[in-house]
């Protein structure tokens, strides 16, 4: 079987999957499936750098505790992660050398920083102003995630089409070097032209302010991208793992969602 016939048949499967929890799941189901998704990402995480395992229990008592006993506030929470992430992004551009001994001492605390948020703000997506209350349903919210991956599926697949047809200048290549200037400017565009139709099309209101939170997204998902290429070369490694037949692990397909969810957060739910 071809690479290109894996990552088809890969996409297609999990395109039926979720198609499948989108019409038919409930509650349950969507708040099971995001543990398992952040259980499974952290134990790869865990695995790139040959930590104990003490770590992803850990990591399995800490979100369970958080989730729980509601410890808490989600929207310091999603401030206190975009900041996180303002500063490794920095570090990425600007001192790299810093950066990587950064992440090869405390490993495990990034690890936390990154998954942890991820795994809280998909549990509460949904308004603020439902957060605190303990009957909010995940699933009557369901549409936010279907936008969520939509969004970020199309910045991805605007980004390998638009580097593929017109890529030539490297952006930063000694981080990721399949990155290109044309790539992601036409991420950005076709990005933009895309959802302008999709709201004028299902006659969904939009402001400016609403293109300037689009085109924060935009960006934040190339450097959440550029970030684990960064993680990957540091440990010399092609893939975060193997649980995604022609895509990797599932770090690999997550990478572009970690600092865009504060983000959408603050602008959908607030």
């Amino acid at each position: 079987m071809t690479e290109l016939l894996r990552r088809s048949l890969t996409v297609f499967l999990l395109f039926t999957l979720l198609s499948f929890l989108y019409v038919y799941g409930n509650n349950f189901i969507f708040i099971s499936l995001i543990y398992i998704v952040s259980i499974l990402s952290f134990y790869e995480w865990n695995t790139i750098n040959h930590n104990r395992y003490v770590y992803f229990f850990l990591f399995v008592f800490m979100l369970t505790f958080l989730d729980y006993t509601h410890a808490i506030n989600i929207y310091y929470l999603a401030l206190v992660n975009l900041l996180g992430w303002i500063i490794l992004i920095y570090l990425m551009i600007f001192n790299r050398e810093k950066l990587q001994l950064f992440i090869k001492k405390y490993f495990i605390v990034i690890g936390l920083f990154i998954l942890l948020p991820f795994s809280l703000l998909l549990i509460n997506m949904y308004p603020y102003s439902n957060t605190l209350t303990s009957n909010s349903n995940l699933v009557d919210n369901k549409h936010y995630f279907l936008f969520l991956i939509l969004l970020i599926s199309s910045i991805d697949i605007f980004a390998y089409i638009s580097g593929k047809l017109f890529g030539r200048n490297k952006i930063i290549s000694d981080i990721s070097p399949n990155k290109t200037l044309e790539g992601y400017i036409g991420s950005y565009l076709f990005t933009f032209v895309f959802f302008i139709i999709f709201f004028n099309v299902n006659q969904i209101f939009w402001t400016y302010l609403d293109l300037v939170y689009l085109s924060i997204i935009v960006l934040a998902a190339f450097f959440g991208d550029l970030f684990m290429s960064f993680v990957k070369r540091t440990y010399d490694i092609k893939d975060t793992g193997s649980i995604l037949p022609g895509h990797g692990g599932i770090l690999d397909r997550l990478d572009s969602y970690f600092p865009s969810l504060p983000i959408f957060y603050l602008w959908l739910m607030i």
